[in-house]
């Protein structure tokens, strides 16, 4: 049997061996954080650092569940020194050092006894992570470009514009649905300021409330924004925008506004949004994807109060400018008035002389001419009296002749000539016949003739062969 030690012997000669190797070593590793946990008290941090298969993946889907692609896992803390570096680091990466976040570390290699080996973070890179962050943001954006091209796209100039850009906020805003966290600071500065605006304007709002920081609640959020165009849809009506706030807080929940659900949801959304997040350095894709951005709730109160405010003053402008091209038409008119007023005097007065004149050489005319008139018409009548005179003649002349024949005629055609030239009245119930056919036997008849009357009665009745007159 060969030669034993204790197993404390044997962690010595690893921790103689190691120290050997690494004492005073410092080494820059790329490495994707998990189980990371913070003692607040002593400002520790424990965590493990591993690599996966095919690099690591901060925002993409892990190629397997559970740790079956890590392929390497090592325990490390950061004491103090570490601790202050992570806190600058999350000052200036605006991220806060938890899990599933990929970062570029300094640390040391050491082994104790019992708690085995272990590295020690002395400081970390935070141009690393933002550039991690900003590859992230252009994958993000690339994803809205390709999975939401009627919503997203770039211009001429290469600028990102989305279709809520394009949408036309009202010249005057009223109706307002405000997604927030209920318990928000800058929810509450957001009312404050519209409600107590020195203009005394006055709001519809609608609360939509929801969680805003944490990525995990990117889905939540998004979701919270179609509930917003769905509420618009039951009630019938348009909101003139749509506010998305947020107040306080870390820094570091401004990740949540990069995230592609949110993003896609307000580039889509149908009425224009205005953002007001609290960010006072770098612009979110979700302000990239707005209508409008603005820094805080209370400037994004301002910019609606001085939108309105802008609407009002161009309306009196515009009264103003009524009202003076009103007097500026008024006395431009009364002018007019003055100098027509003249002018008709001065034609009054031209035409009442010219027509005085006219008057007078018609008075004079009228006075010669009546006498003129009386002869002329005289003679006229008397003409006319001594036409009429021989046509009269001539008209009675002519129709005494007419009316002489006429008498002639009539004396010619008269009853007592006819009986006188052999011709015979028939009468029956004393009335004259001209006909036969109202006659039956047995009838009465009466027989008129020049030198006598003879009643008799009907015997017999034929139809004559035609030639009556034929003797």
């Amino acid at each position: 049997m060969s030669s034993f030690m204790r197993l404390s012997q044997l962690s010595l000669l690893i921790q103689e061996t190691l120290q050997d190797s690494f004492a005073y070593k410092r080494f820059w590793v790329i490495a994707e954080v998990i189980n990371h946990s913070f003692y607040r008290q002593k400002g520790f941090h424990y965590f493990d650092l591993v690599e996966r298969e095919g690099g690591n993946f901060k925002n993409q889907t892990k190629i397997a569940s559970g740790n079956a692609n890590i392929i390497t896992k090592l325990a490390a803390v950061a004491w103090s020194t570490g601790a202050t570096r992570i806190k600058a680091f999350e000052n200036e990466t605006a991220q806060i050092f938890t899990n599933d976040i990929e970062v570029l570390a300094e640390v040391s290699v050491d082994y104790h006894p019992v708690y085995g080996l272990k590295l020690t973070l002395l400081d970390i890179d935070p141009r690393f992570t933002m550039g991690q962050q900003e590859q992230q943001r252009q994958a993000t954006i690339e994803r809205l470009l390709i999975e939401n091209p009627d919503y997203v796209w770039r211009n001429s100039d290469g600028r990102l514009e989305t279709f809520n850009q394009e949408l036309e906020i009202p010249l005057v805003i009223q109706r307002i649905a405000i997604v927030s966290s209920r318990s928000a600071a800058g929810y509450e500065d957001f009312l404050h300021s519209l409600e107590d605006n020195p203009f005394h304007y006055k709001f519809t709002i609608d609360g939509f409330f929801t969680t805003v920081q944490g990525e995990q609640n990117a889905p939540a959020l998004a979701a919270t924004l179609e509930e917003v165009a769905e509420a618009a849809h039951q009630k019938g009506v348009d909101y003139d925008a749509v506010v998305i706030i947020r107040g306080g807080g870390s820094a570091t929940d401004l990740l949540l506004f990069d995230m592609y659900e949110i993003a896609a949801a307000v580039a889509a959304c149908p009425f224009p949004v205005v953002s007001g997040i609290g960010h006072q350095k770098n612009e979110s894709i979700t302000d990239m994807m707005a209508h409008t951005s603005l820094k805080t709730p209370t400037k994004v109160a301002e910019y609606i109060i001085q939108h309105n405010r802008t609407f009002e003053q161009e309306l009196l402008t515009s009264q103003q400018s009524a009202i003076i091209y009103a007097q500026q038409m008024l006395a431009a008119s009364k002018q007019e008035l003055t100098q027509l007023r003249a002018a008709v005097l001065f034609q009054s007065q031209t035409l009442l002389y010219q027509h005085k004149q006219s008057l007078i050489l018609w008075k004079n005319m009228f006075a010669q001419r009546p006498v003129q008139l009386i002869s002329t018409k005289k003679n006229e009548l008397f003409h006319t009296i001594t036409t009429l005179r021989v046509h009269n003649r001539n008209f009675l002349k002519q129709h005494q002749s007419n009316i002489d024949n006429l008498i002639r005629l009539f004396r010619m055609a008269s009853p007592e000539n006819l009986l006188q030239r052999g011709f015979a009245l028939i009468r029956h119930n004393n009335n004259f016949m001209s006909s036969g056919r109202g006659f039956k036997k047995g009838d009465l008849v009466d027989i008129i003739m020049a030198d006598a009357e003879i009643s008799t009665t009907v015997n017999s009745k034929k139809i004559p062969d035609g030639n009556p007159f034929d003797l």
